[in-house]
């Protein structure tokens, strides 16, 4: 039988993994000890098979043990969860007593017909209205939650950005899916986001405790069940704009887990991103009210 170098091996224990790997796909070898080099032998006619299989297995294991980025926990600060509450109040104040000679809920409400008209500003204007104060309190205790548990990986600039970015996409979602009718407001749409970038963001984690077998669902899996349990009560739920709102949160937390680093320890990047929710909402309701 006529042999060929395949391999030169880096260790013995190198030498018997690549010969596993060749006698699982029935390619016989020989590991051969020369001088001080370990050299994995395959016979001639079997030789273009066996470097296309340990081509394959390295570049399997430089994928496993690529690293992933790194969520790193922070303590998330009270001021945004109070700014939130704030504003959220503000606008359900202003809406009921009509402030300023203002129409808030006319002018600010998610109607379909006139977003699809080019009215684009209701996308986001209609997260700030609600319609009662239980409508509001609801939002307001679980916007506060996800917002906390969001920022502990995202930071809090980025953590809200991330969940008004995920409330619009899903308006503009659910505004594609439903009649020109129909008319939604509530800040769920973007609590719901939250919901789903968390599942996402942790799914992709790399200090997370799950990526094998059925486990590696388990953010993906809560997600749902939240939305299942507290996104489909109620007369009056829009539980489209729910969906919208988690699947868009969820792509998002996907491409910041897998791509965005260390967000929580850019500090710049957080101011950058709370100055950006001031100046989306400011600008969305100054066409809405203009």
């Amino acid at each position: 039988m006529d042999l060929v170098p395949v391999r030169l091996c880096t260790s013995q224990f190198d030498a018997n993994q690549r010969a596993f790997v060749l006698n699982a796909v029935g390619i016989r070898n020989v590991i051969e000890h020369e001088d001080e080099r370990i050299v994995l032998y395959v016979p001639i006619e079997d030789a273009a098979e066996a470097a296309r299989q340990l081509a394959e297995y390295d570049e399997e294991e430089a994928r496993r043990l690529r690293p992933r980025p790194r969520s790193v926990l922070r303590v998330p600060k009270i001021e945004a969860p109070l700014a939130y509450v704030a504003v959220m109040t503000f606008f359900f104040v202003a809406q009921q007593a009509g402030a300023f000679g203002f129409d808030w809920l006319n002018a600010g409400a998610a109607r379909v017909g006139l977003i699809v008209q080019g009215e684009w500003w209701r996308t986001v204007t209609s997260l700030f209205l609600h319609a009662d104060v239980g409508h509001l309190l609801g939002n307001l205790g679980m916007g506060v939650v996800v917002g906390l548990l969001l920022a502990q990986m995202l930071g809090s600039g980025v953590a809200w950005f991330a969940m008004l970015a995920a409330g619009i996409a899903g308006n503009v979602l659910n505004a594609a899916i439903q009649p020109p009718s129909h008319g939604a407001i509530g800040a769920s749409t973007a609590v719901f986001g939250g919901i789903g970038l968390l599942a996402g963001f942790t799914q992709v984690a790399a200090n997370a405790p799950w990526h094998r077998g059925a486990r590696k669902w388990a953010p993906v899996g809560a997600g749902l069940a939240l939305l299942v349990l507290m996104g489909t009560a109620g007369e009056n739920t829009d539980v489209w704009a729910h969906v919208t709102g988690f699947v868009a949160g969820g792509v998002m937390g996907l491409l910041l887990g897998k791509f965005g680093g260390n967000l929580a320890g850019r500090g710049r990047l957080q101011v950058l991103a709370a100055l950006a929710i001031a100046a989306a909402a400011g600008a969305a309701w100054w066409l809405a009210l203009r």
